[in-house]
């Protein structure tokens, strides 16, 4: 009897049990429908301003190219543009020349770029504990700016190292022209080499080092193990890194303009330039050029992922753990303190002084004690008083800033997205894919694309701050997407499910524990991007209009109109204001407890 009872109450608990769990299963079953409702709404709704940022200008640009009427007037299909450009007796010269520009600049970057790095991570050279400098002199040195100090430096009639050089031996040439197509070379990887740096630092980092004991356990030198075992193992960095150094030197702007114009050295895009902004305008034959550089541009992506086939066979870290090794230079490594020294001079060291120096000059001239003694402030009165000069900082700071925010809060929208709900649909995936596709587009195809976007649809924003806002959250979003990836990774998913199991919604979790947990990345990337739009110059070129100058335009025109030590002035201003500005970003960064610092997100 006893043993009957026992049963039935192990009988009726175990109905309980299974009551209960499929009561609770069910309730799990509701909370899941009620969190990807909102969640499928969030997916669709970041597809479509991704794609409605994204393409519309891109897309714009591919059907105006076969336009045969202007900006603003009813589209007309027809081939005259093309028929227009490739009459063009120098497009293909100036095609070519792109070509091997690009192809020798990013070489040549690269493979210094290696050296920086490897120099850096794994070697015990002193400068390592300095590398960070190559995070600054792309904030602190715009393009448009370095090439200007470089021209200072080595112009063959005013070049400070010219002048010296002539004045010590008497002779009447030269010893450097930046005037050539060897200038334009040298400059073009003094303004690529920190971000070739910052790109392969990472690499370097975290790669195992086993593979290269192992080498030199078998005997092999340093020499050949850096051949067989070390670059082949990074191969898709590499390659990648040289493809998006081609890429950034085919579409630049700041060296053809200042440097291709005057000597006559033309560019591809110094033919998308010209055919935009000389009179009469050509905007049709500059949306066909910049449709066969977006062309070029998508093939050499698609060689790169062909190459590659499975990444797979290059991966070297797997579920071991692994501490990373230096090498040890022994006698080398004076030579590799001074190698690193020297570029850091090239690339801003020679640049800066070279400005602070012609900002106190009335005439570019060498340094000497005489031409102390005309030493003058007039060049910063003069800068202050340049026209647009001080709209243009103000317009570059609040642009800048508002395309920050916002590019960060769509940025972060996509990544949590991408990596927290279930994408089933594969919405978050060609989200993330179409945000990240202007990392390989240059700036004045985005540029071009949009002005003829807003020529053609009158919404008011053509002519106004706001579209060239447009076009930095546009260029920017591919490294707040990344930037806030990297800071969400960090952050484990039992946060959030430990406050969905205590009843949270859906949006009161990513209020209280997501951004309350990566407030730090998100500042990091609003303020990143901010100072990124600061520095743009290739799409503003073609967007900007009276009243609504940018910093970087405004430094192009002094330039051109001949106002050089204005010039120095304006800029070592500007620096001085960005270099306290990273001073307190830095001081932000402690108290905010952020333990690393602004990424360069070009990966």
């Amino acid at each position: 009897m006893a043993e009957a009872r026992t049963n039935h109450r192990m009988r009726n608990r175990r109905y309980w049990c299974v009551a209960q769990s499929y009561r609770s299963s069910r309730m799990d079953c509701r909370t899941v429908r009620s969190w990807l409702a909102p969640i499928r709404l969030a997916q669709a709704a970041s597809l479509i301003v991704v794609s409605l940022l994204v393409l519309p200008p891109l897309l714009v640009l591919l059907v105006s190219a076969f336009s045969s009427q202007p900006p603003g007037a009813a589209l007309s299909f027809s081939f005259d543009n093309a028929e227009r450009a490739f009459s063009n007796k120098y497009l293909f010269g100036s095609l070519l020349n792109s070509l091997i520009y690009a192809a020798c600049t990013a070489s040549l970057v690269l493979i210094m770029g290696i050296f920086l790095a490897f120099a850096v991570e794994r070697t015990n050279c002193r400068f390592s504990r300095y590398a960070e400098v190559f995070s600054v002199i792309p904030v602190l040195m715009p393009a448009v700016t370095l090439v200007s100090a470089w021209i200072m430096l080595l112009s063959p009639r005013s070049g400070l190292f010219n002048q010296m050089y002539q004045g010590i031996t008497g002779a009447t040439t030269p010893l450097f022209d930046v005037y050539s197509f060897h200038g334009m070379i040298l400059v073009g990887i003094l303004q690529e080499l920190p971000l070739a740096f910052l790109w392969l630092q990472p690499v370097f980092r975290s790669m195992n080092p086993d593979l290269e004991e192992a080498a030199r356990i078998s005997g092999a030198s340093h020499c050949r193990t850096m051949l067989a075992v070390t670059l082949p193992s990074i191969a898709p960095a590499l390659l990648g890194a040289w493809l998006m150094f081609f890429i950034y030197s085919f579409g630049a702007l700041s060296v053809p303009i200042l440097i291709g114009l005057p000597s006559k050295i033309f560019l591809y895009s110094t033919e998308i330039y010209l055919a935009s902004t000389k009179i009469p305008t050509n905007y049709g034959a500059a949306s066909f050029y910049s449709i066969l550089l977006l062309a070029m541009t998508a093939v050499a992506i698609v060689i790169y992922n062909r190459l590659m086939g499975s990444k797979d066979r290059y991966a070297t870290i797997r579920g071991k753990s692994f501490n990373p090794r230096r090498f040890q230079l022994g006698p080398y490594r004076v030579w590799v303190d001074a190698a690193m020294f020297l570029v850091v001079m090239l690339t801003a060291g020679l640049p800066i002084l070279i400005l602070i120096w012609n900002a106190f000059m009335p005439y570019p001239q060498v340094p000497t004690l005489d031409s102390l003694k005309t030493a003058t402030w007039q060049n910063f009165g003069n800068a202050l008083n340049y026209g647009p000069a001080m709209r243009a900082i103000w317009n570059s700071f609040w642009i800048g800033s508002v395309a920050g925010v916002i590019t960060t809060a769509i940025g972060a929208t996509v990544a949590w997205l991408k990596l927290r709900s279930d994408d089933r649909f594969r919405m978050m995936m060609l989200s993330e894919q179409i945000g990240t596709l202007p990392i390989a587009v240059p700036g004045m195809i985005v540029g071009v694309g949009l002005m003829w976007l807003f020529l053609t649809i009158p919404v008011g924003i053509y002519a106004s701050p706001w579209i060239l806002m447009l076009a930095y959250v546009i260029l920017h979003l591919p490294y707040s997407i990344r930037m806030c990836a990297s800071g969400l990774v960090q952050l484990h998913p039992e946060l959030e499910e430990a406050a969905r199991v205590a009843g949270a919604s859906w949006s009161r979790v990513l209020q209280r524990v997501v951004l309350a947990l990566i407030a730090p990345t998100l500042i990091s990337a609003a303020i990143y991007v901010s100072l990124r739009s600061f520095r743009e110059y290739a799409a503003s070129l073609f967007l900007i209009t009276p009243g609504n100058e940018v910093f970087s335009v405004v430094v192009l025109d002094m330039w051109q109109g001949g106002n050089t030590n204005t010039l120095a002035a304006y800029t070592v201003m500007v620096m001085i204001g960005l270099m306290l500005m990273l001073v307190a970003i830095s001081v932000l960064n402690r108290r905010l407890g952020v333990r690393h610092a602004v990424p360069l997100a070009k990966v």
